[in-house]
């Protein structure tokens, strides 16, 4: 029954990270962290390994939506390289913070992604939608400046709440950076690669000689993120197909519905525990 649940977690997650360019990582983490938490794991192992995982579930799906996205020649690597370039800077430097701060735990955890999680609920109620099918980057504002505040903010969240990043990125780039939405999202799944694949990898460095499951590579556990990552490459490219076919507003506000209610049980659980 585990394996069915995390399976089918993965293609939500997967369909989800193509469709909106969000990376999955919002369905990964919380899937992860009952999982484990379900499994007797606990702080200081639970909260790094739950966002060394995650991070490495939503990598797998950022690459196959890039991969789709691209296709569809809907990606701007110049805006994707500049943000993602800072933001994996941040995500390292924010890594190794998270997991030498024993004060870091699931408590923290729990507010910090249910923080994101209402924060895409407010994005996706109060989302423009008349946007057009436009993917021209003419008259885009390809500021340094915007590009690395953008991408230092996705870092900064990825880092610390075991998601991709594209809460930030996406309405960023729509409204900062002025690239269409289909671009912004396009653009920001191919960011979340490089992002998630240095976090992982530096979650995985600083999990090395810890007490951690048998599966894991130091706070990675690759039996999960695989049985997530799975599905999840499949279904993220029916994720961007269907973001070029479909008005994604009734898709985005059942996932509204499913993500507030997500983040109140996070929240709730760490009041809880205070």
């Amino acid at each position: 029954m585990d394996i069915f649940l995390l399976l089918f977690a993965g293609a939500v997650g997967g369909f989800i990270a193509g469709l909106v360019g969000v990376g999955g990582g919002i369905i990964f983490g919380p899937v992860l962290f009952f999982y484990f938490q379900a499994q007797g794991i606990q702080d200081p192992v639970l909260t790094p390994l739950t966002l060394g995982t995650s991070l490495l579930c939503t990598f797998f799906a950022a690459l196959s939506g890039a991969i789709a996205q691209h296709r569809k020649k809907a990606i701007d690597w110049q805006t994707a390289g500049i943000s993602g370039g800072f933001a994996a800077i941040v995500v390292a430097v924010l890594t190794v913070f998270v997991t030498t701060k024993p004060w870091y735990s699931k408590e923290e955890f729990q507010v910090v992604l249910g923080a994101v999680l209402i924060a895409v609920v407010v994005r996706s109620l109060l989302k423009d939608d008349k946007q057009g099918n436009s993917l021209s980057t003419e008259g885009a504002r390809k500021n340094v400046g915007f590009l690395a505040l953008t991408g230092a903010g996705a870092g900064a969240v990825s880092a610390a709440a075991g998601i991709g990043g594209g809460v930030v990125m996406v309405p960023a780039f729509n409204g900062l950076v002025r690239l269409p939405l289909k671009i912004a999202a396009g653009t920001s799944t191919a960011a979340i690669t490089f992002i998630t694949a240095i976090g992982a990898i530096v979650y995985a460095i600083q999990g090395i000689g810890v007490d951690v499951p048998t599966s894991a590579a130091g706070y990675v556990d690759m039996r999960e993120a695989l049985l997530l990552g799975a599905p999840a490459i499949v279904t993220a490219r029916i994720g961007v197909s269907t973001a070029h076919r479909i008005n994604v507003r009734w898709v985005r506000y059942s996932f509204a519905a499913f993500a507030g209610v997500v983040a109140v049980r996070l929240i709730w659980n760490a009041v809880g525990a205070l």
